[in-house]
C-alpha cells in the first residue's frame, strides 16, 4: 500500500510541479495548499478509520447501504469539509496579512479553498466506502488501507480541486452569489442531521455532533498548521523558481511521514479498543507496530527518492544534481517517518486515556503535524545538501 502511496505522490508532484506558474502568479496560493491538502485527509481518513473500528466492532456490515451511521459519518464529514476550507482560506488571507506577505486577498483565497473542498468532498467521499469495505471483505484491515492510501488520493484530487476552484473563482463565478450558496449548505446539512438524532441508535461517538464536537477544534488546530507550513513555503518561494523540481518533493515528504504515523497510530488505536494494547504501555502489540513503523520508513524513503529522481527525469524541470536530491528525500522522509511513529503512538495513548475517540484525532493530528515538521525538515535538507 506504501509503494502505491509513493506513486499516488509522484502524481501530486506532477500536478504541482504543473502549477508552477499558477503559484507564481498568484500570490498566496501556495499558502493554501498544505491546510487542503491536510482538511480533505484528515477528514475522509479519520472517516474511514471510523468506519474501520465499526467494522472491526460490528457496529456495521461491510455493505454499501445509507443507514444511520453512514449518514451522520457522511454529514459530519461534509460539514466538517466545507467549513474548514471556509475559515482556511480567511485566515490564510489574515495571517498573510499581518505577516505583511502579498496574496490574491481573503476573498479569491476563501473562494478557492471552499470551492476546492466541495469538489474533493463529492469525488472523495465515495471511494471512502470502496477502499474500507472492499479490503474488510477481503479479510484486509482497513487500518493498513485508511492512513496511506486516503490522504494519497485526497492529496491528488485536492490540488487538482485547487487548480480548478482556482480558474472558477478567477474567471468563471461571480463571488458573491457563490459565498451565499456555500454558507448556506451548513445550516441544511447541520439541520438534516439534527433531525435524525433522537431515531440513531449508535454509540454516542459516532454520532453527528460527538463528531463535529470532538473534530472541529483538532482541525481548527491541524489546518493551522497547516497554513503554517503554507507560510514556510511562501517564504521559501525562490528556492523553488530557482529549482521548480523540488516542488516534486513537498508531496512526497510530507504525505509519506504522516502516513507511516498515521499506520502505526490506527493500527494501535484500535488495538486499545480491542484490548489487546493499554494506554502508556509499551506492550507487544505496540512495539510491533512502532517496528514496522521503523521499518516501513526506511523502505518508503528509498523508493520516494528513486522515484523523485524519475519525477525530475520526466518533467525536464530545473534541478539540483540528482546526488543531493535523493539524499535529500530519503533523509527527510526517514528522519519525520520515524518522529511521527512516535508522536502517533503517543496521541493514540492519550486521546483514548482522557475518552477522546482516537479515530477522531491520530490521523488528522499526526499528518498536521507532519506537514509543517515535514516541511522544516526538508527545507533543512535543502539548505544543508543544496544550497
Amino acid at each position: 500500500m506504501l509503494f502505491l502511496s509513493v506513486i499516488g505522490e509522484s502524481v501530486t508532484g506532477f500536478i504541482l510541479t504543473g502549477m508552477e506558474n499558477k503559484l507564481a502568479a498568484l500570490p498566496g496560493l501556495i499558502i493554501l495548499v498544505p491546510a487542503m491538502t491536510d482538511l480533505k485527509g484528515n477528514v475522509e481518513a479519520a472517516f474511514g478509520e471510523r468506519l474501520s473500528t465499526m467494522l472491526h466492532l460490528g457496529l456495521v456490515k461491510p455493505i454499501i447501504k445509507v443507514n444511520n451511521a453512514i449518514k451522520h459519518n457522511i454529514l459530519a464529514s461534509f460539514t466538517l469539509t466545507v467549513s474548514g476550507a471556509f475559515l482556511i482560506g480567511i485566515s490564510a488571507a489574515a495571517l498573510s496579512n499581518l505577516l505583511q506577505i502579498k496574496t490574491i486577498g481573503v476573498i479569491r483565497l476563501s473562494m478557492i479553498s471552499t470551492t476546492a473542498g466541495i469538489i474533493s468532498s463529492v469525488l472523495l467521499l465515495p471511494l471512502v466506502f470502496v477502499f474500507v469495505f472492499t479490503s474488510f471483505r477481503h479479510h484486509i484491515d482497513p487500518d493498513n488501507i485508511i492512513a496511506p492510501i486516503l490522504p494519497v488520493i485526497g492529496d491528488i484530487i485536492t490540488i487538482s480541486a485547487i487548480l480548478i476552484g482556482t480558474i472558477l473563482t478567477m474567471k468563471l463565478l461571480p463571488i458573491k452569489p457563490v459565498i451565499f450558496v456555500l454558507l448556506a449548505v451548513l445550516p441544511f446539512v447541520s439541520g438534516f442531521a439534527k433531525k435524525n438524532k433522537r431515531r440513531n441508535k449508535l454509540p454516542k461517538r459516532y454520532r453527528y455532533f460527538p463528531i463535529i464536537k470532538q473534530s472541529l477544534p483538532i482541525l481548527i488546530f491541524c489546518f493551522a498548521i497547516g497554513i503554517t507550513s503554507g507560510i514556510f513555503l511562501q517564504n521559501a518561494r525562490k528556492i523553488f523558481l530557482i529549482y521548480p523540481a523540488l516542488l516534486a518533493l513537498i508531496p512526497q515528504v510530507v504525505a509519506q511521514g504522516g502516513s507511516i504515523g498515521g499506520i502505526v497510530g490506527s493500527r494501535v488505536s484500535t488495538a486499545l479498543y480491542l484490548g489487546s494494547a493499554q494506554p502508556f504501555k509499551l506492550g507487544k502489540e505496540v512495539r510491533k507496530n512502532f517496528t514496522a513503523g521503523i521499518i516501513m520508513g526506511l523502505v518508503v524513503a528509498l523508493l520516494v527518492g528513486i522515484a523523485s529522481l524519475i519525477i525530475i527525469y520526466i518533467t525536464k524541470a530545473n534541478a539540483p544534481p540528482l546526488t543531493q536530491i535523493f539524499l535529500v528525500a530519503f533523509l527527510s522522509l526517514f528522519i519525520l517517518s520515524t518522529l511521527m511513529s512516535v508522536i502517533a503512538i503517543f496521541i493514540s495513548f492519550f486521546s483514548f486515556k482522557i475518552g477522546i475517540d482516537p479515530s477522531n484525532v491520530v490521523i488528522p493530528v499526526i499528518t498536521s503535524i507532519g506537514d509543517v515538521t515535514g516541511i522544516i525538515v526538508l527545507l533543512a535538507m535543502i539548505k544543508v545538501f543544496i544550497f
